[in-house]
């Protein structure tokens, strides 16, 4: 049985028999590999702190035959409000979910890890999870090879401006003699266009200086959403979390209003 060593983040972690758990890690030499942390949730365990989801760590692994097994891991500086501020964690979750979702088993992608790296950083340190992740799922569309058409009408090549729309299965922007290439297509107006343009192009660290409409944000929400669903062909769990997290947030913003009435 080998030994490797690698840096890496805990995507999802789930519990394997009396006390043990199964650890879903992604890295860049390995890539998503899985390795399971005997007697992790035992509390007296020397893993039971460093094997929670959004962990970041150097990971010392046995390669075993099915399955490998965890060693040692020391810990790196990670992302604190992921495991504590409810609304970071839901889309932390969604992103990690759909990484795992959408990534095989030992593909290795420096690049991969360096985005969900960066993305869980930007959702530790900002202030807008929801827009830092609209600009990962262009990104890690991008990153997939999936990244959308927002040029020109991917049907005939009619220019941006007279393409108001976007076909998830089509795979970007479509005019209106052409929408009926993909009976999913939505509206996306210039404003959203734009958006998404510099939500790929943009460092995350120039993402706050975007302050979209609401109308904007919605439009942009229902695209993407479609656009990533097409391609994951199945409903992440996590999405509920979200809608959870955003309809508490609603109802009390409601009552506050309310009350000043």
């Amino acid at each position: 049985m080998s030994l490797f060593r690698c840096e890496g983040i805990i995507l999802r972690v789930r519990d394997f028999g009396e006390a043990d758990r199964i650890l879903t890690i992604l890295s860049p030499d390995e890539g998503k590999f899985e390795a399971v942390a005997r007697g992790a949730r035992r509390t007296r365990s020397r893993h039971s702190g460093s094997t929670q989801q959004f962990s970041r760590g150097q990971f010392l692994v046995f390669r075993g035959r099915n399955i490998d097994t965890l060693s040692q891991v020391e810990m790196l500086p990670g992302f604190p409000s992921l495991t504590t501020v409810l609304e970071k964690m839901a889309y932390a979750s969604y992103v990690a979910e759909l990484i795992d979702r959408m990534t095989g088993e030992r593909e290795r992608s420096e690049s991969l890890f360096s985005l969900a790296l960066a993305t869980f950083r930007a959702l530790d340190e900002g202030s807008d999870p929801a827009m830092v992740t609209r600009a990962f799922e262009i990104k890690f569309m991008s990153e997939m090879g999936f990244q959308p058409e927002l040029e020109r009408c991917v049907g005939c090549g009619a220019p941006e401006a007279a393409a108001p729309w976007l076909g998830p299965g089509a795979g970007g922007l479509l005019c209106a003699k052409c929408r009926t290439r993909d009976v999913n297509a939505v509206a996306f107006s210039p404003a959203a266009r734009e958006t998404a343009k510099r939500l790929l192009a943009w460092d995350y660290r120039r993402i706050p200086a975007l302050s979209p409409g609401s109308g904007t944000r919605a439009e942009l929400d229902r695209a993407f959403r479609a656009y990533v669903d097409h391609r994951v062909e199945r409903r992440l769990r996590s999405l509920d979390f979200i809608e959870e997290i955003t309809s508490i947030g609603g109802r009390q913003e409601g009552e506050s209003g309310s009350r000043e009435d």
